[in-house]
């Protein structure tokens, strides 16, 4: 999984591409499976196949200030932040 801080908040996008399971690359522009080479946006919706879905969103919880925990069997809805 990737973790990302920003104005609203922290998140998680996982890494495991939607295809067949590979782990995907964070590049500057999202994120490139190297097996297939499907594309996904810096937010995991896909930008080019063969992927059929978008990258998961994973739950986060604050633990403690500057502390967190990524539970990467929950999915959230897209655009799910903790609160910094």
């Amino acid at each position: 999984m990737a973790l990302f801080r920003d104005a609203g908040g922290v998140f998680a996008i996982s890494t495991v591409c939607t295809h067949l399971g590979c782990i995907v690359k964070r590049e500057a522009d999202g994120f490139h499976c190297p097996c297939h080479g499907s594309r996904f946006n810096p937010d995991g919706t896909v930008a080019r196949g063969p992927a059929p879905a978008p990258l998961k969103w994973l739950a986060v919880k604050r633990v403690s200030a500057g502390s967190y925990v990524v539970d990467e069997g929950t999915p959230v809805p897209p655009g799910t932040r903790e609160t910094a």
